[in-house]
């Protein structure tokens, strides 16, 4: 798991990393250095991205809560971890969606439950696991951009290539349906990515790609209702 570490006290945030290392374990997780919240958003800007950011609130130049804000904009899931040594700030942490707060001194305790619970909702939430061949294939759910049923089997397309599992699309309903991306079925055949619908009208939609997927008529008004609350949510 890729962890950004934000703070502009170099002693702090190497001490966070460290603490975060030595509780996740090396093998299990990447730590990146950043000391304001401008350096975050130029390289989140490039195109990299984390599995969780933890925040300090209080920074020079870009603080804590314009960083957030600038982040849910093009990142409306990843994990906010606030640092702050004043906790009266956290309600206003809520308006960007922050995923825990750390009082500091950062508690060993809360860090360790912290950590947990973003190692759950990594593996359960964000990413999805195929048995394939007698392997486990693991690719965040955000990595599809849709599913197709077809002889016996389903075709998850995804931004690098599909990946074919045999198994009813139903059941691939139920394993999308586990994760924070915002999966829709549009046709018995088809479920959707609402993340990568392009254009779409009441028979059909184009997803990023180009693909054309069939709207099916009785599916098409939840369809429609379900983009619109998408994108007002966020701003698709």
């Amino acid at each position: 798991m890729r962890i950004a570490v934000v703070d502009d006290e170099e002693l702090f945030r190497n001490q966070i990393s460290s603490e975060i290392t030595n509780l996740f374990g090396r093998d299990k997780v990447q730590c990146f250095l950043y000391a304001d919240g401008s350096e975050i958003l130029r390289a989140m800007e490039s195109g990299i991205t984390y599995d969780s950011i933890f925040l300090d609130i209080e920074m020079r130049n870009v603080d804590g809560m314009k960083a957030a804000a600038a982040i849910r904009k093009n990142h409306p899931t990843v994990p906010i971890v606030f640092l702050t040594s004043h906790t009266e700030m956290a309600m206003e942490g809520y308006e960007v969606s922050a995923f825990r707060f750390l009082s500091k001194p950062v508690n060993r305790r809360k860090l360790r439950e912290t950590l947990t619970d973003l190692e759950k909702r990594y593996y359960n939430g964000v990413h999805i696991t195929f048995h394939i061949g007698g392997e486990e294939v693991v690719i965040p759910a955000n990595a599809i951009l849709y599913a197709e049923s077809a002889n016996n089997e389903v075709c998850f397309i995804t931004k690098k290539q599909p990946i074919r599992v045999r198994m009813k699309l139903s059941d691939a309903q139920k394993s999308l349906a586990g994760t924070d991306a915002s999966f829709f079925k549009v046709h018995r055949c088809y479920i959707v990515n609402l993340m990568y619908v392009k254009k779409f009208s009441t028979t059909e939609l184009t997803v990023d790609n180009g693909d054309i997927l069939p709207v099916a008529r009785s599916a098409s008004s939840d369809f429609k209702n379900k983009m619109f609350e998408y994108v007002k949510k966020n701003g698709r």
